[in-house]
């Protein structure tokens, strides 16, 4: 694989010793017009936020904090019944407006993003499995890198776990709802409970669908989120 440029002009303070060893990859959006107001966001001490790397709209990747240390991207997040993410992951921040501002991914961008994901996999040995959104790791209050994440083009490149099938919008059951909240804890969501119904539940279903279905995003869960979920865990289990 190629030495791909990385830049090494901006540096974060905001950062500090990894309790775990290097497992995940969390991307991010920035939520910001350009570049300048991501390195602010991301450099200003005050707001105690970083990430490892910056891929800007051209395609330009800047490394803000050494994979060594713990930058501080994820917050409170969990996957797979592990917390501190922080601690157990690489974080990429995307500059992007957001999904509320439905802005999507160049393809410079996005290029740049694979080759660095492949780069990073193969130096720190992670599963790419463990390739995840913001969203995923943090269901309840993030949404980020958004339903206009590119998700089905980084499985093409063997990056993340990826299924889709035919479109069936035939709605679950309650007993269906139920596996499919179940699978989906298996495959990693946290923060479900299949005890009860609640607004927890509904928002990491929610979650789900804004990386695997995001034209389900805001709706009941279907025959195809079912179906999706299924899928998922015989990928993991191979």
């Amino acid at each position: 694989m190629s030495q791909q440029n990385i830049l090494h002009k901006f540096k974060s303070k905001n950062f500090d010793s990894r309790k775990a060893k290097i497992e995940y990859i969390v991307l991010h959006y920035t939520e910001t017009k350009n570049l300048s107001e991501a390195i602010n966001l991301l450099t200003e001490e005050k707001r105690k936020v970083s990430s490892h790397y910056l891929i800007d709209t051209n395609g330009k990747i800047y490394n803000l904090v050494s994979d060594s240390k713990r930058a501080w991207h994820a917050g409170v997040s969990s996957w797979q019944g592990q917390d501190d993410i922080n601690s157990r992951s690489l974080g990429i921040e995307i500059v992007n407006e957001g999904e509320k501002k439905a802005s999507y991914y160049p393809d410079l961008q996005i290029s740049a993003l694979i080759e660095l994901i492949k780069n990073l996999i193969k130096k720190h040995k992670i599963h790419s499995y463990n390739i995840l959104g913001h969203s995923d790791i943090a269901p309840l209050r993030k949404i980020d890198p958004g339903k206009y994440f590119p998700w089905k083009i980084l499985s093409e490149n063997m990056i993340g776990i990826w299924a889709e099938n035919e479109r069936q919008d035939i709605f679950l059951k309650n007993d269906d709802v139920d596996l499919l909240l179940a699978n989906l804890k298996k495959i990693g969501y946290s923060y479900i409970d299949l005890s009860e119904k609640n607004k927890n539940n509904l928002k990491i279903i929610d979650a789900f669908h804004r990386h695997f279905l995001p034209h389900q995003l805001g709706k009941k869960p279907t025959l195809s989120s079912l179906k999706i979920s299924i899928d998922l865990l015989k990928l993991k289990n191979t």
